[in-house]
């Protein structure tokens, strides 16, 4: 290899450490006017966890417009930034065009027209209301399986209005332009409305104008608490302690206390925000955020932590490098073959040393093991595969190994990315699942048996594409025939004990080791084909061309144990059910069922 060579072997993968340096420059970077990097990593307790105000908007971004960014030339720039307008500017923020509608006829129910991207604000669906609310209510009382699209468009709809409005009280009440003050005032008034009462008790001189004075504000305070389902407030150690702003107000008139420095720094923050008093915004939250590291410094520590890693989005920089390990790994075949394909070896693994600390980051903050739900299943599944690619590429060093991980990654990683369309990806686990041991053991062991599998399959295809459209060496068919024995061999170890495993989780959980619930089925499936393959293989039944073909069939196997048993919405392992994905799984397997048939196309002369 000569010195170019050797410079340009090692100057791609340079460049790709120097993008992830710039994206984690990016992330760090101090805010420049009002500081929404500091607002967006205050702790809060949302969906059952401590997440910060980051990934509450985000989270709410994706499900009402499906994207992180609100449309607009003059439109706050992060999601913190736009959760700070709903909550201290609302009138303004309604204005924003980011809810979606698709479906004509839903269209017609609000009586709106059609324009450019579909997407229209809360002023503009706010007069629809009223029709919107009884079809959401009969439909509410049918089966969801029986929905049409229309109905299910219209239910969709409705559950981001309602997330919107509860975001939209869950820092501040709409209509309060002067937080602090009225908050210091409610608290002098029922103070005085309970002393008054208290006279009123012991038989002595009483004020009835001060009690009643009372009735107005608290009416207000206790119809706010239903409106919003976000904890601000860390009154206590663990998420259950956790208040939220009016019930702090509440709090602090039973205790007699002074507003709770939570409180009392979202109070401060809109007031500064409606005013456009950046210095007195910044100042809010350095004595906000200076008091949770002195009193709950775990909490604070946790929330930037995950905004740091929702900023550096590592898994869209994994996706990248991706394409381009898989670029470079094309290039080495037709040009120039051992220095691209070191190339494209070197990006890979800075691919997976990324891959693995987001997965390590996201163990750290939701405190489980890497699989929890199928977003996660998505992102082991591709980590799976690439770790098994990595070996085989060690091995055979032909770029094989490191074409199909760089094209397993970047699909595993597409398919989470839209799987995080549905809301947060850190979730609380469910009860039936929320034992850390059998998470470490049975569902990892049985996802890995589904990377190996889906690995065998897509090492498989190469075969069977080249084969097809062009002349395949024997040395290199020699090659990937070794490669896809040995993974299915993985594949079916890591399936059976997996099985076996949830097997014995189940007799502890639920009292039966089996029941032939769907999912339960499906992983069955899995190791009953690989060992199909295996025995085929053995027996002679098929040779070269036939285990490939039965490989791909493996892909269509997997994917409807990992995905569509979910679909069927019925047993015990329904969980993560989403039926937006049944087009796509359904033409996934009507393109391995295409590539199944380039087997029969006549072989080319080999070299």
């Amino acid at each position: 290899m000569s010195r170019f060579q050797k410079i340009t072997a090692w100057l791609i993968p340079a460049l790709c450490l120097l993008y992830i340096a710039i994206a984690a420059i990016r992330a760090t970077r101090p805010a420049t006017g009002f500081d929404f990097k500091t607002f967006s990593s205050l702790p809060v307790v949302s969906n059952g966890r401590i997440q910060p105000l980051d990934s509450l908007a985000r989270n709410a971004l994706l499900s009402i417009h499906g994207k992180q960014r609100v449309p607009g030339d003059d439109a706050p720039a992060t999601p913190a930034a736009w959760l700070a307008e709903l909550n201290f500017q609302p009138a303004r923020a309604d204005t924003r065009k980011i809810f979606l509608i698709h479906h004509d006829d839903l269209l017609g129910l609000t009586k709106l027209t059609p324009s450019e991207g579909k997407s229209y604000s809360y002023a503009q669906l706010l007069p629809s209301f009223a029709a919107l609310q009884p079809e959401a209510r009969r439909i509410g009382n049918a089966d969801s399986k029986t929905w049409s699209p229309y109905e299910k468009a219209l239910m969709s709809l409705t559950r981001n209005l309602t997330l919107y409005n509860q975001l939209k009280h869950a820092l501040a009440l709409p209509g309060q332009d002067h937080l602090e003050s009225e908050f210091t005032q409610f608290l002098s008034t029922i103070a005085s409305a309970l002393a008054e009462e208290e006279n009123q008790s012991r038989g002595q001189a009483f004020s009835q104008s001060a009690i009643d004075a009372a009735s107005a504000p608290m009416t207000t305070v206790l119809d706010w608490t239903p409106m919003t389902e976000v904890y601000t407030t860390p009154s206590g150690s663990g998420p259950d302690a956790w208040k939220k702003l009016p019930d702090s107000l509440l709090e602090s008139v039973e205790k007699k206390q002074a507003l709770h420095p939570a409180t009392l720094a979202y109070a401060r923050l809109g007031d500064a925000y409606r005013a456009q008093d950046i210095t007195a915004f910044n100042s809010a939250l350095t004595d906000y955020r200076t008091w949770l590291a002195a009193q709950r410094p775990e909490l604070l520590k946790k929330a930037t932590s995950e905004t740091f890693f929702n900023a550096i989005a590592p898994f869209y920089l994994c996706m990248v490098l991706y394409v381009v390990a898989f670029v470079c790994a094309i290039v080495s075949w037709l040009w120039n073959g051992s220095t691209f394909r070191s190339a494209a070896f070197r990006v890979l693994l800075i691919g997976l040393s990324l891959h693995t600390l987001g997965l390590i980051t996201r163990m750290l903050l939701e405190g489980r093991p890497p699989v929890t739900n199928l977003y996660s299943s998505a992102i082991f599944i591709g980590w799976g595969a690439i770790l098994l690619s990595t070996v085989l590429e060690l091995f055979h060093r032909n770029a094989i190994g490191t074409a199909v991980a760089a094209v397993v990654g970047f699909a595993t990683l597409l398919i989470a990315h839209h799987l995080s369309l549905s809301g947060d990806t850190l979730e609380m686990m469910r009860a039936v699942l929320d034992t850390n041991f059998w998470l470490a053991t049975h569902v990892v062991v049985i996802t890995l048996g589904y990377s190996a599998t889906f690995l065998a399959g897509t090492i498989a295809i190469v075969y069977l594409l080249r084969r097809a459209f062009g002349s395949i060496p024997k040395s290199t068919a020699t090659s990937l025939r070794g490669m896809v024995y040995g993974v299915i061999c993985f594949a079916t170890l890591a399936s059976f004990v997996g099985t076996v495993l949830g097997g014995i989780w189940a007799d502890q959980s639920w009292g039966r080791f089996w029941g032939w619930d769907p999912k339960e089925n499906g992983a069955l499936l899995i190791v009953i084909w690989n060992a199909i393959i295996l025995h085929a293989r053995w027996g002679g039944m098929v040779r070269e061309r036939g285990m490939m073909v039965m490989a791909v069939f493996g892909n269509i196997v997997t994917s409807w144990s990992w995905f569509g048993t979910n679909m069927l919405g019925i047993g015990l392992h329904s969980y993560g059910f989403t039926d937006a994905a049944f087009l796509w799984l359904s033409a996934f397997m009507i393109s391995q069922v295409l590539v199944m048939a380039l087997g029969l196309v006549r072989e080319r002369t080999r070299d």
